[in-house]
């Protein structure tokens, strides 16, 4: 059997070829799987036995390439479904990577570490500041010093923690 006749459906393909493959790209947004569809168009017609019947030859090259694109996505929506679908928000898992967990874990006690080699004052001012969220007035009241020292205490203990962490 010839595969590649002067005339015919198989002329008509080589004619289209360019045209078939965007029309299928476009299809099926793959240019890989594009190229396949199109060899398998080639394929289909290059071993039809009765083309002299066919009224719209380029028309139906196209449906053959249409058909063709139309069951591959259908496979592909069936493998999706098969394989339980796109990961959806109720099964992802919210835990952290364990590696992100450790790293997390070292830079808090490096930060601890830091925090509690401040001076006891400047500790004292970072802790109430940050951890307990009082504000610059409570903690001068509380520890009995002027709101600009306890400025200056926090601003001599971020810049020791900016300093370590650099």
């Amino acid at each position: 059997m010839n595969l590649l006749p002067e005339h015919g459906l198989s002329a008509l393909f080589l004619l289209h070829q360019k045209d078939l493959m965007q029309f299928l790209t476009y299809k099926v947004r793959c240019a890989e799987t594009a190229a396949d569809l199109t060899q398998e168009t080639y394929l289909r017609i290059a071993h039809h036995p009765d083309a002299d019947n066919i009224e719209n030859m380029r028309a139906y090259l196209f449906r053959i390439a249409n058909n063709l694109a139309l069951d591959y996505l259908r496979s592909q929506t069936r493998r999706c479904q098969r394989d339980a679908g796109p990961a959806t928000e109720d099964i992802i898992c919210r835990q952290p990577e364990p590696d992100a967990v450790l790293s997390d874990r070292q830079q808090l006690e490096f930060l601890e570490q830091i925090i509690y080699g401040l001076p006891p004052k400047c500790r004292a001012v970072f802790l109430m500041s940050r951890v307990e969220g009082k504000s610059y007035n409570e903690i001068s009241d509380e520890l009995a010093i002027s709101p600009r020292t306890v400025e200056s205490h926090m601003r001599k203990a971020l810049d020791q923690i900016r300093k370590q962490f650099d």
